[in-house]
């Protein structure tokens, strides 16, 4: 007889009704704001040293001013006349989100150079939750670097005297951490998140009395400002929420969806099914392959093309020593792309193509043309530095040009490359972190002028995979290839385990047709199907053999339901990236009473059944449940799908489930 599973072991509790913000929850928020932020001088959310000295000392004595600003926003100012030396923190309350952000400026307007400035926090503040009786607990994730354990959720007991600290790495924003943090204690919360797609750190520390502080801001900052300069600091969110964690969690999902998601059109980014293809192949086997998709009527949205297809005409292989030679290669694109966006937009499709401008290698046209704008640490691998303005006017240029030669709908901007070592290389003994600042100020707003030229270009972020995410870059850029680690089916469903709490728009590798459990392990809120690629090598032809019936069916049913990973989220298993367990996520929509269960058995766990006891279910409501996969739906009463849970069987291993349920 073969076990069955009861999953009670390794389920999580039941936690929250719909997320909606509580009057309260907006209080706790203004009370923190009023404080912190616009309150005595003394105690502002940041911090500084200047010529030796602590703020708090300091800007009780400055000239002060407060502004308000477009939208419900302020300003509140701050200078020093001895000095020059003026501080503006721009804050944005949020009407719907019991939210708030702010950056801090930082300007010289004397005469003459200002004392040293260093160790600026952004934020430097209480956050109002108390480790007493109970510790809190302290929610993270692990960054991208490549492997198995990216995005793996992390947490830590916080008691009385506690101190954890975290920073990005090697300047690349969530290359070992993510810039996002949950403060959970005594029913209480705030959700902490840094933009800064650089070096940045944090310290969450309790006293004695269990009270907790946060401090966050650029890594390393020991710099004078010359006359009229000006520098920004990292943005700073905090959300504050009660109850349970998957309610900050999902507050945060929805803040993130509402404020910082991309826009198309002057639409919000419905995240896209995409085509992976390597660019080392001859441009007649992509048109080959595009009329193929079309000829079935795949739903791909965009055909993407990813490295080698520029440099060296004849030379395979090579696509990381020739970035900075952009040339395309014309043995292999004779007519070079539009051929491609043309057919594509002909059927409503268009051309996604893969740069990686920062990095530049000795020896390319732009290394030995614009010698000025490198930065160089001594290895064949340079920096574009795109702090300097006419460096990043160039690029600018450079690829609003190649956008409209090659009729491009999304532009891939790939990193391969830590440039904390050349920033920090460049920066003079009294001005160090001033090439970090104008780096970072110089990727928002090359980003930003691009996508005001272009209102329907779509940024991919790519930096080795999911390396550069942060509260300012997804704002602007998705990322839909968010791992450069293990293309296997359990590594995709811990990763989506790990990063749908956190960025809700993010795509990984689907590689085998037809397999249900490794599309569905790769399924996010956006596809990137690589069907017929095998690695970084040239793509073949479709065969003829492909299974289009399955490919057509498969996308068309993801087309239906792709609507839920815009919806809360809970994980109904614990994390593990064990062979042997089930592994079930829910995506609930709580304003139209219905949601999607993705549920995956994998290939050595030994039970075919389990009881899955759904979340933010109206206990007194009847629900129709329904497997996409076919069979009479069921009738569940919302206490027994919470309770109990959906009794559910795969007998298959490994094998998979999509169950739909609504609210009758």
């Amino acid at each position: 007889m073969k076990p069955t599973l009861l999953l009670a072991a390794i389920l999580l509790p039941c936690i929250a009704p719909a997320v909606t913000p509580a009057k309260s929850e907006f209080e706790t928020c203004k009370i923190w704001s009023d404080r912190a932020l616009a309150g005595p001088a003394a105690h502002p959310a940041f911090s500084f040293v200047f010529d030796g000295r602590p703020s708090t000392g300091l800007l009780p004595n400055w000239q002060r001013q407060a502004a308000a600003l477009p939208g419900g926003a302020w300003a509140v100012s701050y200078h020093d006349p001895a000095t020059g030396l003026s501080l503006r923190a721009e804050v944005t309350p949020f009407r719907d989100f019991p939210a708030v952000e702010w950056v801090v400026y930082l300007q010289n307007d004397g005469a003459r150079d200002t004392p040293v400035i260093e160790n600026i926090q952004a934020l430097d503040a209480d956050l109002g939750l108390t480790a007493a009786p109970e510790p809190l607990t302290l929610y993270w994730s692990r960054g991208g670097v490549a492997s198995f354990d990216d995005f793996a959720p992390q947490q830590a007991a916080l008691r009385r005297g506690a101190k954890r600290a975290f920073d990005a790495g090697e300047g690349r924003s969530s290359s070992q951490v993510m810039p996002f943090f949950n403060l959970l204690g005594n029913g209480r919360g705030v959700i902490a998140a840094i933009g800064w797609s650089g070096n940045w750190s944090a310290e969450f520390t309790t006293d004695r009395a269990g009270s907790s502080h946060l401090k966050a801001g650029m890594a390393r900052t020991h710099l004078v400002l010359h006359p009229g300069e000006r520098i920004r600091t990292p943005r700073m969110l905090l959300l504050f929420y009660e109850g349970g964690r998957w309610r900050g969690q999902n507050l945060l999902r929805r803040f993130v969806l509402a404020h910082h998601r991309p826009q198309l059109n002057g639409r919000p980014l419905v995240a896209p099914v995409t085509n992976g293809n390597w660019g080392g192949t001859a441009g007649a086997i992509h048109l080959d392959n595009i009329r193929k998709i079309v000829e079935h009527n795949l739903k791909i949205d965009y055909y993407w093309i990813d490295a080698e297809w520029y440099g060296r005409p004849g030379e395979a292989g090579s696509w990381a020593a020739n970035v900075g030679n952009w040339a395309y290669k014309r043995d292999l694109y004779p007519s070079g792309f539009k051929p491609l966006s043309d057919l594509l937009r002909r059927h409503g499709r268009e051309l996604m193509l893969w740069f990686e401008p920062e990095r530049v290698v000795k020896g390319t046209p732009w290394h030995l043309e614009h010698p000025e704008w490198i930065l160089d640490t001594g290895h064949s691998s340079k920096l574009l530095n795109i702090g300097i303005p006419a460096a990043r006017q160039f690029l600018t240029d450079f690829l609003s040009d190649r956008i409209r030669e090659f009729g491009l709908g999304c532009y891939r901007q790939d990193f391969n490359i830590d440039p904390l070592p050349f920033w920090r290389q460049a920066d003079a003994p009294d001005r160090q972190g001033i090439t970090e600042i104008r780096y970072i100020e110089g990727l928002y707003a090359y980003w930003d002028e691009l996508l005001r030229r272009f209102p329907g270009l779509m940024i991919d972020n790519c930096a080795s995979g999911g390396r550069r995410l942060d509260i300012e870059t997804i704002g602007r850029a998705t990322p839909f290839w968010r791992s450069d680690g293990p293309r296997d089916p359990i590594a995709h469903q811990c990763h989506t385990y790990g990063l749908l709490a956190w960025v809700p728009l993010n795509a990984t590798s689907v590689d085998k047709a037809p397999n249900d459990y490794d599309f569905r392990s790769g399924m996010s809120s956006a596809l990137c199907l690589n069907w017929w690629v095998a690695g970084d090598k040239p793509s073949e032809a479709i065969p003829a053999d492909f299974p289009f019936a399955w490919a057509k069916k498969t996308l068309d049913q993801y087309a239906e339901f792709r609507q839920y990973y815009y919806g809360d989220y809970y994980p109904l298993t614990s994390y593990s990236q064990e062979a042997d367990v089930w592994m079930a996520y829910q995506l609930d929509r709580p304003e139209s009473g219905d949601g999607l269960l993705v549920v995956l058995r994998r290939p050595s766990s030994p039970y075919e059944f389990a009881r899955l006891p759904l979340e933010a279910l109206d206990r007194a409501a009847t629900y129709e449940v329904t497997n996409l996969d076919g069979g009479p739906p069921a009738v569940l009463t919302g206490a027994e799908l919470a309770g109990k849970g959906l009794p559910l069987t795969l007998k298959q291993k490994p094998d998979t489930a999509l169950m739909r349920y609504r609210r009758q």
